[in-house]
């Protein structure tokens, strides 16, 4: 497959689709590195990664939502200090997408910027947050409050990676997916062609080309907007909620599902301003939706704790809460008006679709 050429007001970047490991070998050769790789990851492919990297390049980081904190950021900044890093350092970033919010914000900010790149070893990396350039500290409750738009140089794409996934962290891949099928400019809309799409990116058939296909979607809607001003607001669809409902479970609902939950919301709220169809809604939530999320949900995690972190979201702009919602043909539009009433009704609406009536 063909690499992915990326421009960028900060620096333009590629992107390469590889089928084996090779790529490392160069990786290796850099002189001034350092291998930033979520533990994980590095436990599951140690001897490909201890043949290719110097134990004294790597820097093992433990990548959880609850390490995504300045004070994280600042124990990467003590181990580079001490390791006398100069300006030149290239920073390698293995890991899915906690790994990359925090090596490219350390990447951002030390020294005013290092270079760096990126292999994502998470389908939700690989589809979605590896291009876009943004990086992302949670700050107290706040997911993503902090952050900077650094993008790496370079990122390599290997779907061999996924192998290895728990099924739970491939389906947070599967969410993007949904949003980004849904979100394609095509009108009208073929929905169950993109049924058909998810279900075979859920049995893991022809993953390379979906990923490509994933990032000219997403590109679309960047194009002309990288600092997410106007149109890029857009990619937030299923996120307004989901974030709420991310940090209000603790992070046991992981981003990607979240997204899902936060699409049948975001799609209550179109039905119930009579713009998308119960029907539309219906077919979705029944064979698009609610079979792809591979998680026992706890009805304790929804609460009206959701309502005040909406409040505290940063995409929030006025008095009223900020949701991207499709309309009649599907568009996507954002909105700036849903009251906290309006927001009670849709919310009891998600929770039935999720949990049934009883």
């Amino acid at each position: 497959m063909k690499s992915l050429q990326i421009q960028s007001k900060i620096k333009d970047y590629t992107v390469s689709f590889e089928n084996d490991f090779d790529f490392l070998d160069n990786l290796s050769r850099i002189a001034e590195k350092v291998v930033i790789i979520d533990k994980i990851v590095f436990d599951l492919y140690a001897e490909i990664f201890t043949k290719k990297f110097d134990r004294l390049d790597r820097i093992i980081l433990e990548a959880t939502e609850e390490n995504k904190t300045l004070d994280y950021a600042k124990s990467i900044y003590e181990i580079l200090v001490k390791k006398s890093v100069k300006k030149n350092l290239n920073i390698i970033s293995i890991g899915g997408g906690i790994t990359q919010d925090i090596t490219g914000f350390v990447a951002s900010t030390l020294y005013r910027g290092v270079n760096w790149i990126y292999l994502p070893t998470t389908f939700l990396a690989q589809t979605d947050s590896c291009i876009g350039s943004k990086t992302s500290l949670n700050f107290q409750s706040n997911k993503n409050l902090i952050g900077t738009f650094y993008p790496p140089t370079e990122i390599y794409i290997n779907t061999t990676f996924l192998n290895t996934l728990p099924e739970v962290d491939f389906f947070g891949g599967i969410g993007e997916t949904i949003k980004f099928q849904l979100m394609r400019e095509v009108y009208p809309k073929d929905f169950g062609a993109i049924v058909e799409a998810v279900n075979c990116a859920a049995g893991k058939e022809s993953l390379l080309p979906l990923i490509f296909d994933n990032m000219q979607v997403k590109l679309s809607y960047m194009a002309g907007d990288e600092f997410d001003q106007g149109r890029r607001n857009l990619l937030n669809y299923g996120h307004c909620f989901g974030h709420a409902i991310e940090t209000t479970s603790n992070y046991y609902i992981p981003h990607g599902i979240a997204v899902i939950i936060g699409i049948i919301f975001a799609n209550t709220i179109s039905k119930n301003r009579l713009l998308v169809s119960a029907e539309t809604s219906d077919f979705l939530n029944k064979n698009l939706l609610l079979p792809n999320i591979p998680l026992k949900l706890k009805k304790e995690h929804f609460n009206m704790q959701i309502l005040k972190s909406m409040k505290s979201d940063k995409k929030r702009v006025g008095e009223h809460l900020t949701v991207v919602i499709p309309d009649e043909e599907f568009r996507l539009t954002k909105v700036d008006n849903v009251t906290e009433s309006e927001f009670i009704k849709s919310f009891d609406e998600t929770v039935n679709i999720l949990f049934g009536s009883k």
